[in-house]
């Protein structure tokens, strides 16, 4: 039910001014690695590359849902929860949604909106959790500041099942061009950049336009890219945006993801804001993620499912048909209420209430 009230939100028209941004740009840090020394002395992306194109879905066979932070100002939340679950999927071979709100719940600044840098080091430092184990969204498929921002969630079992999804490092760009972009969103499952925006219109479409200059700006918003290429409007860079679907697919669009081309880059790169990239950390040879099968623990006779963490049993669903639906390849281990008794319970909000 969660996940039809979810579609029917992202389906909803996009009206700009209603809708959450809350990147808070970063202030300069010396100590920020540096995308730019990893690059080498050859060329940033060669004509070839960009019209062979890169497109992060037909590369990993994957389809990535569209998220919609409603009125949250929460998208440095969701579009590090994009690359999060796409450097996930590499690992595991199919797209389990992030969750935004493990990240943004521990990042926000007073006021609401987060910087990308403190997503960026909460990855790397923390982990990050799936969907199916800390929920973005409310019952009705909804999100706003004061659920996206709750933390009460928050406890050990969690923080230690988080370090599954933890990045090895992160890397900035700064005052660099559409290129750069590109080979960042190639070689490393797609980057999360920023943009300067304004209310202009555009942005309900799948071409939206920077602001006409620099006194125009009204807000700056987080996104995720995972494609790039050239087409008869020249290069792009592409996101699937977290402000649902658009429904404006067309033959340069088939996908809905927004293209942002080479006008954001004018003016000495003003319109996009620092760009960053996560560099994936494998899971460790003796603690590896079945890449097949999810096995999951329920007690005899009750109809909640829960995931293992050494002692503890965490909720993840209501029903095994719940948590099936999701993993269709998942296994279930049934124990008996004495088996079952000596695990302690963990208080958290990955489960879902009916």
């Amino acid at each position: 039910m969660q996940l039809q009230n979810r579609n029917k939100m992202k389906n909803l028209k996009i009206v700009e001014k209603k809708l959450g941004k809350g990147l808070i740009p970063d202030t300069k840090d010396e100590r920020d690695l540096k995308y730019s020394d990893v690059l080498g002395a050859g060329p940033v992306m060669t004509e070839e590359e960009w019209r062979q194109g890169f497109d992060i879905e037909k590369e990993l066979n994957i389809k990535i849902p569209f998220k919609n932070q409603c009125s949250s100002l929460s998208c440095v939340g969701q579009g590090f929860s994009y690359q999060t679950a796409v450097i996930n999927a590499k690992e595991v071979g199919r797209y389990d949604e992030a969750s935004a709100k493990a990240i943004y719940s521990q990042i926000f600044l007073p006021g609401g909106g987060a910087h990308l840098r403190d997503a960026a080091k909460l990855l790397v430092n923390w982990g990050a959790l799936l969907e199916t184990q800390l929920k973005s969204y409310k019952s009705d498929g909804t999100t706003d500041e004061k659920f996206i921002t709750d933390l009460s969630w928050l406890n050990p079992e969690l923080s230690q099942l988080a370090k599954v999804l933890q990045a090895k490092e992160y890397r900035t760009m700064s005052g660099l061009g559409i290129d750069y972009f590109a080979r960042a969103i190639k070689d490393n499952l797609g980057c999360v950049g920023g943009v300067a925006g304004a209310n202009n219109g555009t942005w309900s479409s799948n071409e939206p336009k920077p602001p006409i200059n620099i006194k125009a700006i009204s807000w700056y918003h987080c996104l995720y890219f995972g494609k790039f290429g050239i087409d008869e409007k020249g290069k792009y860079i592409a996101t699937p945006n977290s402000w649902g679907t658009r429904n404006s697919a067309d033959a340069l669009h088939p996908d809905d993801w927004q293209k942002i081309r080479e006008d954001y880059f004018k003016d000495n790169n003003y319109f996009i804001i620092n760009p960053w990239t996560l560099i994936d950390k494998p899971n460790e040879p003796n603690k590896p993620i079945n890449k097949i099968t999810m096995v999951m623990i329920k007690k005899v006779g009750a109809a909640a499912v829960y995931a293992q963490v050494g002692d503890t049993l965490i909720p993840f669903a209501t029903t095994w048909d719940e948590y099936l639906a999701e993993y269709p390849t998942a296994k279930i281990i049934e124990l008996s209420a004495a088996e079952f008794s000596k695990y302690r319970i963990a208080a958290t909000l990955g489960i879902k209430k009916k």
